[in-house]
């Protein structure tokens, strides 16, 4: 298996760029979505795009989008979360250069390895040389700001263009429960997902972790997905 399959193979089906909402983040969508619509030749323009947001706004989700629309648009890609850095040792990224889109999540991740940090800094010397790659990097502050042991690493990632990603509302909230919904063909009345969102933690990892639970036992006790029956199924009555 190929070390960008073998990184891939994770890569959620239902995290992609047509469940996501946008909100107010439509210029750093149409920039990602670009990326892959021109040749990644980065010779004479921004190589990378640093994306930064709370625990829960999509980051990820984000990522895992541009990796399945790479896939569609047949270019190389490969992405790496550094939460998962155990997993691996640092030289896993030894090659990532030559991938035309590179994915990197959780980079807040590095701050308890400098030799990993050390590893990433190499990494994006080598992006920057050879010129053929585009990197996307996340986290969930901005450069400056990740308290990483190699400033050098910092500077590095502040080279890019950089976008914070904003939340979603209320109602983003509701459409995306609703999206994600239909993807599993789930029948879900707006009204509970209103529901959900008012009574419920509002953090759309929760409130998409919560959607799961209430897709099992719905198909368990064949039920309909309910006021009453969410209200049972967690407990808030």
């Amino acid at each position: 298996m190929s070390k960008q399959l073998s990184l891939a193979v994770n890569l959620r089906d239902s995290e992609t760029f047509d469940s996501f909402i946008v909100g107010e983040n439509l210029h750093l969508v149409h920039r990602l979505k670009s990326l892959l619509n021109k040749t990644l030749n980065t010779k004479s323009q921004p190589w990378l795009t640093f994306v930064s947001g709370e625990h829960g706004v999509g980051k990820s989700h984000l990522l895992y989008s541009l990796c399945h629309k790479a896939q569609s648009a047949n270019v190389t890609a490969v992405y790496l979360s550094f939460k998962e850095k155990q997993q691996y040792s640092p030289e896993v990224l030894d090659g990532f250069e030559h991938s035309q889109l590179i994915c990197l999540d959780d980079v807040d991740a590095l701050q308890d390895s400098q030799t990993w940090q050390i590893a990433v800094f190499d990494l994006l010397n080598r992006v920057k040389e050879l010129g053929i790659s585009h990197v996307v990097a996340c986290a969930n502050g901005g450069p400056m700001s990740l308290n990483l042991a190699l400033a050098d690493l910092a500077s590095r990632l502040a080279w890019g263009v950089s976008f914070t990603l904003a939340g979603l509302n209320d109602e983003g909230r509701c459409v995306a429960l609703l999206t994600r919904a239909k993807q599993r063909g789930l029948v879900m009345p707006e009204k509970v997902a209103v529901y959900l969102v008012n009574h419920w933690q509002r953090d759309m990892p929760s409130l998409m972790n919560t959607l799961d639970k209430l897709d099992q036992l719905s198909l368990q006790q064949q039920r309909k997905l309910t006021i009453p029956f969410v209200k049972e199924a967690l407990n808030l009555n």
